[in-house]
């Protein structure tokens, strides 16, 4: 570095000032752009090594839920967590819960009690009723969709001073069986939504009526996946929330529902219907 510094000096100013200038135009960027390719391909070795690493571990997750089952389609934690409440099909998992959110008008419980009650009252009434209406929705449940149900959680809030808002999760065990899969066979895991009760859902209806109502989703969603399970062989239904909502102002509601189902598809049948 001594020699290099002592040449430098003994070169003209114009020799210097060359050197200096190629310097900062060529030999710093192209120093600069190698030592970026060096870490840009670090990066991308470790990022490589994670993928991989990753790969292997949902791969390693897919085969032991099931060898027979092709583990791109348990890739994704969704559909490892659907197939989990599938192979407990037939108990009580707290993990399989039907949402079910409610809202009732104030006015009403006013109107029944034939008297003047103060908001607070009514709003305190109505929270005494949480645990009620977890049971009595369970109830709803119970021959229809369920052969158990239990209630997980269930809270209440008040919507103003119009409404009083319960939110219910309930765990279940579907009263149909499961259907049949055969451990040697190889399959697929398919995951399937819908939108049941349309006869429940595509109308306006008095609040009092959607207890009804809702029996009729659950009736839906069982019967689905019973015609899941003629065409597959098994059906499991592994999530449904259904939503009774006040229209503002009115004694009148509108329900809404979402429903998940899971079976097991023969990969022969699945690759013969793909083609």
């Amino acid at each position: 570095m001594k020699k290099f510094f002592a040449y430098f000096a003994s070169l003209s100013k114009g020799q210097q000032r060359f050197l200096i200038a190629l310097c900062v135009l060529v030999v710093i960027p192209f120093t600069t752009l190698v030592g970026l390719q060096i870490y840009n391909a670090a990066n991308l070795a470790i990022l490589g090594s994670d993928i991989a690493a990753r790969e292997s571990a949902w791969k390693a997750e897919s085969f032991a839920l099931n060898n027979k089952v092709d583990p791109e389609s348990l890739k994704s934690a969704a559909s490892q967590h659907a197939y989990r409440l599938l192979s407990s099909h037939g108990e009580l998992v707290p993990e399989r819960r039907v949402v079910v959110t409610v809202q009732v008008p104030l006015d009403d419980m006013k109107k029944k009690k034939g008297k003047t009650i103060s908001t607070d009252d009514l709003l305190n009434q109505a929270a005494e009723k949480i645990q009620t209406m977890g049971e009595d929705e369970c109830a709803l449940m119970i021959g229809t969709l369920a052969s158990q149900c239990t209630v997980m959680a269930a809270t209440g809030r008040p919507l103003g001073d119009i409404g009083y808002e319960y939110q219910l999760q309930l765990a279940f065990a579907e009263i149909h069986p499961f259907g049949k899969s055969d451990p040697a066979t190889r399959y697929e895991f398919i995951m399937s939504r819908s939108s049941p009760g349309k006869a429940a859902t595509n109308e306006r209806i008095y609040f009092e009526k959607s207890a009804s109502q809702r029996r009729r989703i659950y009736e839906d969603v069982a019967d689905t996946c019973q015609v899941i399970r003629e065409k597959s062989g098994n059906c499991s239904v592994t999530a449904l929330s259904i939503a009774s909502r006040l229209d503002r102002g009115t004694p009148m509601a509108r329900l809404s529902a979402s429903a998940a189902y899971a079976s097991l598809v023969k990969a022969s049948e699945l690759a013969a219907a793909t083609h």
